[in-house]
This record gives C-alpha cells, structure tokens and sequence, in this order.
C-alpha cells in the first residue's frame, strides 16, 4: 500500500501565509501614504486627496474585498498610533472616512462590474467625505452649514477620486 503524502494543507497554510504578507505590506504602504498626507494644508480638516484608498481600492480589486477593508481598518490605526492620535478625534474622523469609502467602494465594485476603477474611486472619495461631515457635524458643530459643505465636497470629491482611480489603475496594470 502507498500512501502519499498530503500536501494540500501545506499548500493552503503557504497561500494563507502569503495573503497575510501582502495585507501586511499593503496595510504599511496605505499607512504611509495615508501620513505623507497628513501634514498637507487643507481647505477643510477632513477634505484631502486620500492617497491611502489607493491601496485599499488595488486590495479589493488584486485580492479580495476583505483585504480591503481590513487594509482600511488598520492603516487607520497604525498611522494614527505613529503620529500620536490614535482614539483622538482626527483618528475617528479618519477611521470613519476609510471605513464607509471602503464599504462603498466593495458595494460598486460588486454590484455594477462595468464600473471603471475611477467610477469606484469617486464614490469612495466622496461617501469618506460625507461620513467626515457628518462625524463633525455629529460631534463638534451641529450648527454648520451642511448643504453648503455638501456642495463643496462633492466638488472636492470627484477630481480627488480620479486621481486615486487613475493612480490605482496604473498600479494594477504594473503590479
């Protein structure tokens, strides 16, 4: 009788194994970006490029929609533990933002295929900003002019998430 040996446990753990690598190096990169960032001026506090979603849109797309919002989840808190605000308002307007762009940006890429990857880009863009606004308006200024800045961040949303969409597509096409 010959028994083989089975190699497709060992198989499954080096493919889990490498997954965790690549979430590990995206969630680093995303952090990165997402602190190169951070010390940009800004017309409004919460309105930036949002150069980390780059990472989380190539993640969703190259590898899964989990790793994407796991990517989001913790490149929030680590670049917040490394500047020194983490649990501190920017952190929670910032986890807020990643969290609901993610969500959204898995949604379009789900549920309308054709999308192109700029589609995708914008309405994470613009959906961070709006769940930013609100966070802001629900925390700090219940008084602000939200129609107001509604217009502005759509304005704001949609260039910022062309450019991420067009960074993210190049990235895919080379990596």
């Amino acid at each position: 009788m010959d028994i083989k040996p089975n190699n497709t446990s060992s198989n499954v753990n080096k493919s889990r194994l490498r997954n965790i690598t690549y979430c590990g190096i995206l969630i680093a990169c995303a952090a990165a970006l997402q602190m190169l960032e951070s010390p940009l001026p800004r017309f409004l506090p919460w309105l930036k490029l949002g150069l980390a979603n780059v990472i989380t849109l190539y993640a969703i797309i190259r590898f899964s929609c989990g790793m994407g919002l796991i990517i989001s989840i913790f490149r929030t808190c680590l670049a917040a533990i490394i500047l020194g605000s983490f649990l501190s308002p920017i952190h929670q307007l910032s986890f807020v933002g990643a969290i609901s762009s993610a969500i959204v940006m898995i949604f379009i890429y789900k549920f309308f295929p054709k999308a192109s990857i700029s589609v995708i880009s914008i309405f994470g863009a613009i959906t961070s900003n709006i769940a930013q606004l609100l966070l802001v308006q629900l925390l700090f200024a219940s008084n602000i002019a939200f129609w107001f800045y509604l217009a502005l961040i759509i304005w704001i949303g949609i260039p910022s998430g062309i450019i991420v969409g067009k960074i993210a597509d190049e990235l895919l096409r080379r990596i």
